[in-house]
């Protein structure tokens, strides 16, 4: 097979497929995704029963009659619901509120999941030996996940449901977008574009003017209630006696150092950080580089090149670095080889962790002080503690001394790192989950052998790296804007070569 742009397969039958989806098809993906993003919040502030019985009863009409849309949905509701939370921010009257309706795309997800997982386990003999497989793979994830979250929850209940969110969605949302590629594919290119357009033209607005944007969004009382806590703990005037940086307002809360590091020295440009529709300039970011891959990979470099200043201004390290990276990889198989595109990317990423290592206890960075709090937390007691029991979602930052922490080399319990947290929370089982996203990438890779399409081989390079990644930060891979999105595309790819009637 050629080597193609397309996301998955060859010119021709990228035009095949744009044609079959026509214009109709693509108003009943974006209705759907709306109503199942919109709905639930509204109704929540009607009677959340009522909103939780509703989603229920969509999201099971979605996977059943609509299948193949239901990845589209729970990739719009991922970039999407807190955009409209947001937009009814008037109605939070608590934190659990706020919590509480954050919590509804994840509970789309689990919908979707059961149904298509359960339909997959009353016919598991009728599939093929590598989509069980893939399965049996996966369902050693889940079981390591639940074992740790039985045993969080007998401590912190809350906590442990929080944290069994952000780890196991990646593993839900590969699960969703390969069993439903499987009962029938539809292209991706036609909607991962449009939703492109729409994240390029919100990027802009914000970008060239924050206060319309918080206007149209009403951020303004979004950001004002999060920031509640912090403000009636005078966090702003603790702020200003350590770091001379006043806050009069919320804009000032979105000013950061760009790349929000010192090892930029002197150079201190000032910028206003974006956050996106998602709120999180993070995510955001990992979402903006997943498109920009999308982008180029399909012949659509126009879009990437309109979200480099996006990426730029979201100021997330992790995420240029995770592009750089995959495309320097791509580069070198195509130069050298397959083999040495790997072993070179095993390579560069191992002097990545060691040199994050030892330049962040230099610098006292708090990602790879976290990360050190796992270690020893892990050396202490290697059985894990539960998932829940440590991460940046529990620990409150208003009372943190980091000067004391930089001078031990070393948080007290796990913070900031996705893997410190995982050591933390389920020991020696971290290993068996990472080696779980490690082999998937290896099946994606060995995909590319046979089809050189540059998109698989990025699809391997960008798993890896972000998984890397989760040593210094904690969305690298709790952030369903990370890792989900890289693990649906994985989904995707196994399950077009899967249907094919092809094996691995």
């Amino acid at each position: 097979m050629p080597a193609s742009p397309d996301f998955l397969g060859s010119d021709s039958q990228t035009s095949r497929e744009e044609t079959a989806l026509g214009a109709f098809e693509h108003l009943l993906v974006f209705l759907l995704c709306l109503t199942l993003t919109v709905v639930p919040l509204v109704l929540h502030f009607v009677n959340p029963l009522l909103a939780i019985a509703t989603q229920l009863a969509l999201a099971s009409c979605v996977v059943l009659f609509f299948t193949p849309y239901a990845p589209l949905v729970v990739v719009f509701a991922l970039l999407f619901q807190n955009l409209f939370i947001s937009m009814m921010s008037g109605f939070l009257v608590t934190k659990d509120d706020y919590n509480f309706v954050r919590g509804y795309n994840f509970f789309t997800t689990v919908v979707f999941w059961l149904w298509l997982f359960g339909h997959y386990a009353l016919n598991w003999r009728s599939f093929s030996r590598m989509t069980n497989k893939l399965m049996v793979v996966c369902l050693i994830g889940f079981a390591l996940i639940g074992v740790y979250f039985l045993l969080g929850l007998t401590k912190s209940p809350a906590g442990a449901v929080v944290y069994l969110r952000n780890i196991i969605t990646p593993l839900l949302v590969l699960q969703i977008f390969f069993l439903a590629t499987l009962k029938r594919q539809i292209p991706m290119v036609p909607f991962f574009t449009i939703l492109t357009v729409i994240v390029i033209v919100m990027g802009y607005i914000e970008m060239i003017d924050r206060r319309l944007w918080l206007d149209l969004t009403n951020g303004w009382t979004l950001w004002e209630f999060s920031n509640r806590e912090a403000m009636l703990n005078l966090v702003a005037d603790k702020s200003a006696r350590t770091t001379g940086q006043y806050i009069t307002g919320i804009l000032d809360l979105m000013k950061v150092q760009l790349f929000n590091t010192p090892l930029l020295g002197d150079f201190r440009l000032i910028i206003l950080r974006m956050n996106g529709p998602n709120g999180h300039a993070i995510s955001y970011s990992y979402a903006l580089m997943f498109l920009c891959i999308l982008m180029l990979t399909n012949k659509r470099w126009y879009l990437a090149l309109l979200m480099a200043p996006l990426v730029l201004m979201a100021s997330a390290k992790g995420a240029i670095i995770m592009g750089l990276l995959a495309f320097c990889a791509l580069v070198a198989r195509k130069l050298f080889g397959a083999m040495f595109a790997i072993g070179s990317l095993a390579v560069v990423l191992v002097a990545y962790i060691l040199l994050g290592i030892v330049t962040g206890l230099k610098i006292g960075d708090f990602h790879v002080l976290g990360f050190m709090g796992g270690v020893y937390n892990f050396i202490d007691y290697p059985f894990g503690n539960g998932i829940g029991d440590a991460g940046n979602l529990l620990t409150n930052f208003d009372k943190l001394d980091w000067s004391a922490f930089q001078h031990a080399g070393r948080t007290p319990v796990a913070m900031e790192s996705a893997v410190g947290v995982l050591l933390h929370q389920m020991g020696f089982a971290t290993f068996g989950l990472l080696a779980v996203y490690f082999w998937i990438a290896l099946q994606v890779y060995k995909v590319s052998f046979i089809s050189r399409v540059n998109l698989h081989s990025l699809a391997c390079f960008i798993t890896v790296t972000v998984v890397v990644n989760g040593i210094f930060q904690e969305e690298a891979l709790f952030s369903p804007l990370s890792l989900g999105l890289i693990m649906g595309l994985n989904g995707y790819i196994l399950g077009k070569f899967a249907r094919s009637g092809e094996d691995l």
